[in-house]
């Protein structure tokens, strides 16, 4: 079954430029991974520097290689002290089929 990811992320707002770009590199190596079935980034358009992640995995051993990826480490090293909030993280399922 496969699992899927809202993450929102709010960025200081003198750093939100370089949180984009951090968050912007993480598209096409998270694509790229062989459990990876949607990566999607947003960016709010009601709150500057807030960002979401809509991600689906094709399951929870997927998810699990995703957070152990290299990438994923380098991209909560260069945010981690720029950000606004923790980061939020919900799993989420559609209502329709």
């Amino acid at each position: 079954m496969s699992i899927t990811i809202f993450a929102t992320v709010e960025a200081k707002s003198d750093v939100s430029n370089a949180v984009e770009a951090a968050l912007r590199a993480m598209i096409e190596p998270t694509r790229a991974e062989p459990g990876c079935l949607h990566y999607a980034l947003f960016a709010s358009q009601e709150a500057a520097g807030t960002f979401h992640l809509l991600e689906t995995y094709a399951d929870d051993a997927a998810l699990a290689a995703h957070h152990a990826s290299a990438h994923f480490a380098a991209l909560v090293e260069s945010i981690g002290d720029k950000l606004a909030r923790e980061i939020r993280i919900e799993r989420i399922s559609a209502l329709e089929s």
